[in-house]
């Protein structure tokens, strides 16, 4: 059995001293710039040397996020830092970006990398294409399911989230913060709009339909341990010192236990921040959360609700019992209504409160127990009928305590082993250490006295005395295992001196610890091209998933041809693919497309886990020996065509995937990105550009609907509080929707200096279209002849927005 590393989320050195004290055996941090979580307090370059030096002295590993997407301007800038990061001696750095991987082998060969979730890698082929690229670890996508990562062939570590907050689309494919709040996920400023309340069409009732529940894998460390998984990682730099100190020290005891085959139970993670827990995809068991903020533990349900109390009957497995000062919140009909309680509650039997007795229970071991707790709110809500609501532990005041004693005193992390040699030599002493760290480094040195040792006028210093002023450890994290000591107690010398040598020698081998992982720091400077590639013939390409537009498309150099899933519905389901329905629809498409003056080009799902790839190689190989023969469109890293989901936001990314012919630019950029990546493009014909069409906001594994919401009249639109409607489809491998922008992307009026920069390749989204947008070629044609007919263009598209642009 493997127990997996235990990696703790750290948002400042308050929080970096707590998970060491919890039991971490790594932490990730970010500095103040390139992370994915910007809004949290983060570190300075000199406190993550801090932090560092700190960590090392504990035998806790330091990862740090460099894990957004980097734009072209910024390339030099973060490749300096990371050299800086590399000098401190980080252990690890996390990144999303390829080209970013590109420049780290170039310059800092020796800085390992950590592929970041937000790569979305999920696949066998993306995984092998990554750690071709000298990748030590990859942080798995919180959407791949136990049997998925079993399935895995890799010498690379595996790193999974075990516990925290899950974003409703799968990490790295979400444009809606981008599009929709103007503030990217893919830079670190998340505007979170999956946590706000939406309607399905069709449907009333207004909810978190994007709000997953908190992961919580606590009570499948024992699976976890027996995959193949290297660590596990919480969730959580923007979370408060209790949730850290609670979540860690519990996942660490139980981490441990699991050594001596021994699993155990936790209420105290429920007890900390969290939106409800489920166990995500691990288990295919996802779960929407009742609201976006705490929510705790469930406790019981109310029975009885008069004018002065509240009667509570508690669920029988419940241990943590309620107590003054505790909080509650009562959930019902999706409202809910939190209190503190003010005065300690009474406990009794739900027998004796049926009879009026309300005796106070001692053993609160006992079934059917209620609780009865004083009402404290002052407003129109405590008139409210609350009976049959769900009550849950939202504050336990208990746990402060604990996470003081962590925070202060208790401490779980690995000590290191320290053995002591005391001797005189020439009359003055002489101390030695071995140290031995947690992973097997050794270091030893040794300090030589000042002062000599002389004959005593009275009393000498006795070797039971040198021995106990040696065993103090001065708050340094040493476990001393032995001291010898040569010396036969008839010589004196000051205590003070004995203390002075000890000291010396602990500060000597601190400062050795912390410089073995020190290296040299280097400027780094980038050498850039200039593009001189202008005046070549534009092209246009073409989206589509309709075989009617094939019949009507014309002067266009490529067409994109996804294939629409066949009941485009929101069920969710991981059923076999209808290969006999996508053999014909390539067929029927490439018979259409026969003779035209177009490249007909397959383009799969941008996620595509290995069970669809299977599936879709099967089809290829049927087609092939038809001699239906097409090109492929995907993120997988070995096409020739690459969609915009792939982020690519700069020439490092652009030069490192070699054997792409055309890669589409993220359309998160601006006019300034664009601009500053063609001034020094290599291979201007090799970049496209998106300038008309709706914007795939997020692709998504987790339902919309569950249960009976499944079976209602609805249609598939998801509506924002501004009445906006989303339009919502089905992935061809029926196990992801995506959620697209109400209005479309429309570069018209910015064409002609897309041109002017160097830009060759553009293209036009008309997947769920009708047939008259194909007449978007034509109006683009000729806005790149210089005549922009922006009214036209609005007959067919009403709602257009340039967005980030």
């Amino acid at each position: 059995m493997r127990i997996p590393e235990l990696l703790a989320p750290v948002g400042s050195m308050d929080h970096l001293k707590v998970a060491i004290n919890a039991g971490a055996s790594s932490v990730y941090l970010s500095g103040k710039d390139y992370g994915a979580r910007k809004f949290a307090e983060n570190f300075t370059l000199d406190e993550i040397d801090e932090a560092v030096n700190i960590a090392h002295m504990h035998n806790v590993k330091v990862y740090v996020t460099v894990n957004t997407l980097i734009k072209e301007d910024e390339l030099e800038d973060v490749i300096n830092y990371l050299s800086n990061l590399y000098a401190i001696g980080v252990d690890a750095v996390l990144v999303q970006d390829l080209g970013l991987v590109e420049l780290i082998n170039e310059h800092l060969p020796n800085l390992k990398i950590h592929a970041s979730t937000q790569m979305t890698i999920e696949n066998q082929q993306k995984l092998d294409y990554i750690e071709s690229k000298g990748i030590r670890r990859i942080v798995l996508p919180r959407e791949m399911r136990k049997e998925e990562i079993k399935s895995l062939n890799t010498n690379m570590e595996l790193e999974i989230f075990a516990h925290g907050a899950l974003c409703y689309s799968y990490s790295g494919q979400c444009l809606m913060s981008s599009f929709k709040g103007g503030r990217s996920g893919n830079r670190g400023t998340c505007a979170q709009p999956c946590r706000q309340k939406y309607k399905i069409e069709g449907i009333k009732k207004e909810d978190y339909y994007l709000s997953p529940c908190d992961l919580s894998l606590f009570n499948r460390l024992k699976e976890i341990s027996e995959l193949n998984i290297s660590c596990i990682k919480i969730e959580g730099r923007m979370r408060s010192k209790e949730y850290l100190a609670i979540v860690i020290s519990n996942y660490r005891k139980a981490l441990n236990k699991l050594k001596s085959g021994k699993e155990i139970k936790s209420e105290e993670i429920r007890l900390v921040f969290n939106r409800g827990f489920c166990e995500g995809q691990f288990n295919s068991s996802p779960k929407r959360s009742l609201k976006a903020g705490h929510i705790g533990l469930k406790i019981g349900h109310v029975i009885d609700s008069g004018k002065n109390q509240i009667v509570i009957k508690l669920n029988d497995s419940i241990e943590s019992i309620p107590e003054k000062g505790d909080g509650l919140l009562i959930v019902k009909n999706h409202d809910d209504y939190g209190l503190e309680i003010s005065q300690n509650p009474l406990i009794t039997t739900l027998n004796h409160y049926k009879k009026g007795k309300n005796k106070p229970v001692k053993d609160l071991t006992r079934k059917n127990k209620v609780l009865i707790v004083k009402k404290v709110w002052q407003n129109k809500k405590s008139t409210f009928n609350l009976n049959e609501s769900d009550v849950y532990l939202t504050k336990r005041n208990s746990l402060t305590k604990k996470v003081k004693e962590i925070e202060n005193k208790k401490a779980s992390f690995v000590k290191s082993k320290l053995i002591l040699t005391f001797s005189i030599k020439n009359k003055f002493p002489l101390l030695k250490g071995r140290l031995t760290l947690a992973n097997k480094k050794e270091f030893e040195c040794e300090v030589r006295g000042n002062t000599p040792f002389e004959k005593p006028l009275k009393k000498s210093v006795s070797v039971e005395t040198i021995k106990k002023q040696l065993q103090k450890i001065d708050n340094y994290p040493y476990e001393i295992t032995q001291i010898n000591i040569n010396y036969d107690g008839t010589l004196f010398i000051p205590i003070s001196k004995i203390n002075e040598l000890r000291r010396n020698l602990f500060e000597i081998l601190e400062r050795e610890v912390i410089n073995s992982y020190k290296h040299r720091s280097k400027s780094i400077k980038l050498e850039k091209t200039e593009n001189e590639n202008l005046g070549e013939t534009c092209n246009l390409s073409f989206y589509t998933n309709n075989l009617n537009h094939l019949k009507h498309i014309e002067n266009v150099k490529r067409v994109y041809l996804e294939i629409p899933n066949e009941h485009d519905d929101l069920i969710l389901s991981d059923t076999n693919y209808n290969l006999n329905y996508i053999i014909n629809f390539i067929k029927r498409a490439y018979e259409i497309s026969y003779g035209k003056g177009y490249e007909l080009i397959w383009k799969w799902p941008d996620i595509t886990h290995d069970k669809l790839i299977r599936a879709l190689n099967k089809v290829r190989g049927i087609l092939s020996k038809m001699h239906y023969d097409l090109p492929i469109m995907s993120a997988n890293f070995k096409s020739e065509y690459g969609p915009y989901s792939m982020n690519i936001t700069n020439n490092a990314s652009i030069d490192s995937l070699k054997n792409y012919k055309i890669l589409t630019l993220s359309p998160e950029l601006t006019r300034k990105d664009y601009e500053n990546i063609m001034k020094s493009c290599k291979s201007p014909q090799k970049v496209e550009i998106l300038v008309q069409g709706s914007i795939e906001l997020m692709k998504t594994r987790y339902p919309l609907l569950y249960g009976n919401e499944s079976r209602m009249n609805y249609r598939n639109y998801l509506i924002d509080r501004k009445s906006n409607r989303h339009p919502i489809h089905k992935s061809i491998s029926n196990e992801e929707l995506i959620i697209f922008n109400d209005s479309e992307l429309s570069l018209i009026n910015e064409i002609n200096a897309l041109k002017s920069m160097g830009f060759t390749n553009f293209a036009i989204d008309g997947r769920f279209k009708d047939n008259d947008y194909c007449q978007m070629i034509d109006i683009y044609h000729k806005a790149l002849e210089g005549h922009v007919d922006e009214k036209e263009l609005l007959k067919i598209s009403p709602k257009n927005t340039i967005a980030n642009y």
